[in-house]
């Protein structure tokens, strides 16, 4: 079994072996939605326990991946943004500079706003 990552969908995937054309075959299982990893009970009932496991095992492991990235992103981000206003400062008005800007401000608002709660 392995997983796949598409989009906002986790698929699991079960790869079995065609003894006919003497290649594997890979079959999607089922899917769970990205941002609610919970292995619901229909997509149980066609997991072997092992794969259960497995599956169980991977979920775990990615969303402690997440957390650790935030955790990264979030201590390092005063650095980050010191380096970007050292990059704007370079730039000027140009159309990159301008493109960036749009990308980061509603960001930097939502964490304004995350932050004046704190």
């Amino acid at each position: 079994m392995h997983f796949r990552t598409r989009k906002n969908i986790i698929q699991f995937v079960r790869t079995t072996y065609n003894p006919e054309t003497k290649k594997p075959k890979a079959i999607v299982v089922g899917t769970i939605p990205l941002g609610r990893a919970m292995i619901g009970d229909d997509l149980r009932a066609k997991l072997s326990e092992e794969e259960i496991i497995q599956a169980e095992t991977w979920i775990k492991h990615q969303h402690h991946a997440v957390l650790l990235k935030e955790e990264l992103e979030a201590l390092t981000l005063a650095d980050t943004l010191r380096l970007a206003n050292n990059w704007f400062t370079r730039q000027g008005d140009t159309e990159a500079a301008r493109i960036a800007a749009a990308d980061i401000l509603p960001a930097l608002q939502l964490l304004r706003k995350t932050l004046n709660k704190l």
